[in-house]
């Protein structure tokens, strides 16, 4: 049996104030074999410019010292944050993690690195934890053979339309000149061929029989995932993988269908677990084949500087829960068991707050979101609520 600790993002600044009895409560729950949550910010590093010119999510050496103190073995990396300071960031990151006695996975100096699993070892059997992100970003931030970054599943959305449709779509493309263009870009590889149907105004079109939207991965970065998976099951471990992404529904709460597509893919490629994160709010567990598709568990540390716009929009990122698995030699999920938590907040001044266990109603409704959509020949998997 091999015992697994999930949490939210952990997008964290500064170190937390570990000091309650409440703290106490948590680091119980997740006392487990391997314990790991997407770290959603690069560690802050003098001289290091920004890529970007909107949200920067920095956090202190000190602060990884906090999810260490919590019982973090390892932390997934993949996200639209692990970038923030470019390659020098994904190197102090590293550097951080290491020194805080933390595995990270899902950045690197380059691919390999970037691509490779964190192993995590348990008393009976090793989990491999994968960590990726599905977009969308600039392609700038994903590792590749010489360039620092994070690991990339990336999925691309294609439209479908009906042919009278799709027949006026091509006449607009050829009359502005646009197919003509990008064919000339292509041919000399300055960016690949449009494969199959047209481009329109930087989104692929294809004939079908409605409007509809096509979401597929990109074959070599899921090639890649799988023979790391694989591999990872020759030598005997349980895999994990964490994926994050920003494709939201307008409804945050809900999965996208092909989200949930794509994890049932990803287990019957050989993962054992999926862990998602992304939208700031929760999202119901489901399983296939007795694994756990966790395809988006909120925060766990949110350090937002847009409580107020969270606020006003009544945007529920301030309670979530943490997990705790138990699975079998074959990866299958024997027992999923959750704490409601209220999400550790930021800091005012001094040390922030931390994620402290939720009780009463506020429990049952995060409870509530979770099972929703569990079937009832799963149900058996669930413990009882830890309130």
């Amino acid at each position: 049996m091999l015992s697994v600790g999930l949490t939210g993002q952990i997008l964290i600044h500064g170190p937390l104030d570990l000091s309650g009895r409440e703290h106490a409560q948590l680091r119980e729950f997740l006392q487990a074999d391997v314990v790991f949550g997407n770290l959603e910010a690069t560690v802050e590093l003098e001289g290091a410019w920004p890529t970007k010119t909107k949200t920067l999510h920095l956090a202190s050496p000190e602060a990884l010292y906090s999810l260490q103190g919590l019982g973090f073995h390892a932390v997934t990396h993949a996200n639209n944050h692990a970038f923030d300071l470019g390659p020098p960031g994904i190197s102090a990151t590293r550097s951080a993690a290491k020194a805080a006695g933390l595995q990270l996975a899902g950045s690197g100096a380059d691919i390999d690195e970037a691509a490779a699993p964190v192993i995590a070892t348990g008393p009976d059997r090793s989990l491999a934890i994968f960590s990726v992100d599905i977009g969308p970003q600039p392609d700038i931030n994903y590792a590749s053979v010489d360039r620092a970054g994070i690991a990339p599943l990336r999925v691309r959305r294609s439209v479908a339309v009906p042919p009278a449709e799709f027949a006026l779509l091509s006449r607009i493309v050829a009359a502005l000149g646009d197919d003509a263009r990008e064919a000339a870009r292509a041919s000399v590889g300055y960016r690949p061929q449009v494969g199959e149907g047209i481009e329109v105004f930087g989104t692929p079109v294809i004939a079908g029989e409605e409007i509809k939207a096509v979401w597929a991965a990109d074959e070599g970065d899921m090639r890649r995932l799988v023979a790391g998976m694989a591999s990872a099951k020759s030598k005997g471990c349980c895999v994990a993988v964490a994926i994050h992404g920003h494709h939201w529904n307008a409804v945050w709460s809900q999965t996208p269908t092909w989200l949930l597509d794509l994890c049932r893919d990803l287990i019957d490629q050989g993962a054992d677990m999926i862990l998602g994160t992304g939208a700031p709010v929760m999202q119901p567990i489901h399983f296939h084949r007795g694994r756990a598709i966790i395809p988006g568990l909120g925060n766990f540390v949110f350090q937002t500087r847009r409580s107020e716009s969270y606020r006003q929009r009544g945007v529920d990122v301030w309670r979530s829960a943490a997990i705790r698995l138990e699975l079998a030699a074959d990866g299958e999920c024997q027992r999923l068991e959750i704490l409601p938590i209220a999400v550790g907040r930021p800091a005012d001044d001094g040390l922030a707050e931390a994620p402290v266990p939720l009780e009463g109603a506020d429990a049952l409704d995060i409870a509530n979101v979770a099972f929703r959509e569990i079937s009832p020949e799963d149900r058996h998997r669930l413990g009882p609520l830890k309130v």
